[in-house]
């Protein structure tokens, strides 16, 4: 088993505080004491800076190297490597995920002594049933199409793991997805990375039916098709949370915002609503050029040297 320590960590850019609140508003709620660790590039403001200090986030600042969803995997990397090894780190996005369920409840899926130092969790299908996962595959790593077309899709959004094990993984994704011409490159590169043998022995890998990592919007799409999965968590909008199919709270609910509706509710619940319409409405009069928060993916102001 991991040590008694849990710490979660996440990567920022471009991000204002009414979308960093609710990872960090809804982390506090469960009362999990743990550290908190973020990693800000060049282009988050100071104030979004001092309002995570405020609220017990340790800030690292990095300098960007093409995208947050990839570069960060280097950071993690670099940051885990003055961890104890077995510490429990839960790493997630930051935009799309909300903690419904203390994090550290999480480290009793670690087991050291069976050799399972990691766990990802199912987005509920395989590449050759989803669209956006394919035409990622064929676009980033058309070499790999052959013998990744029938894997499951695993998500890069919440990876849970002992730090040394962790760190292993994220020089990898890293080492996978720097030169890919793309900015999803991370998820992808993370799949192809659990099927070395390096990584898949020591991989616990969650069904969707498992629950405690919710990727809503993978479900709502397979909703869509009609490909639903018998025993998948579901969305309250009641209680503005998402819940396991015996009624209990998943642990990590991610891409909350995929849904309108959804994310009001969460946003409401996590008494991040009036920011959030604050945030949009700002958006409508911020002058094109200075428009630089809430799409992840856009490069930094500064080059790296």
């Amino acid at each position: 088993m991991p040590t008694a320590e849990t710490v979660v960590i996440g990567a920022i850019n471009h991000h204002e505080w009414p979308v960093v609140a609710p990872w960090i508003k809804s982390l506090r709620k469960t009362s999990f004491t743990g550290r908190v660790i973020l990693v800000t590039y060049e282009d988050v403001a100071e104030d979004v800076k001092a309002r995570m200090r405020h609220h017990g986030v340790e800030i690292i600042e990095a300098r960007m190297e093409i995208s947050v969803n990839r570069g960060r995997f280097k950071d993690f990397a670099a940051i885990l490597a003055s961890f104890s090894p077995e510490t429990c780190v839960v790493a997630t996005d930051v935009r799309d995920v909300v903690f419904q369920e203390n994090p550290s409840v999480l480290a009793s899926l670690l087991d050291v002594s069976k050799n399972k130092e990691l766990v990802v969790s199912s987005e509920g299908w395989r590449y050759h049933d989803s669209e956006w996962n394919l035409a990622t595959l064929r676009k980033v790593f058309p070499d790999h199409e052959a013998r990744m077309l029938y894997e499951e899709v695993y998500c890069s959004g919440v990876i849970v793991g002992t730090a040394g094990a962790l760190k292993q993984l994220s020089e990898r994704i890293w080492d996978i997805s720097k030169t890919a011409p793309s900015f999803n490159g991370d998820q992808v590169a993370m799949n192809i990375a659990l099927r070395e043998p390096e990584f898949f022995g020591q991989t616990r890998f969650l069904t969707v039916q498992d629950g405690r990592i919710f990727h809503a919007r993978a479900t709502w799409l397979r909703h869509k098709m009609g490909q639903s999965t018998l025993g998948e968590p579901t969305f309250s909008m009641l209680r503005g949370i998402a819940l396991k199919v015996d009624e209990k709270p998943v642990s990590i609910l991610h891409q909350y915002t995929e849904s309108t509706a959804e994310r009001t509710r969460v946003l409401l619940r996590y008494g991040s609503l009036w920011l959030g319409l604050w945030y949009r409405i700002m958006q409508r009069f911020r002058p094109a050029q200075n428009d630089n928060v809430y799409w992840k993916t856009k490069p930094a102001a500064h080059s790296p040297t």
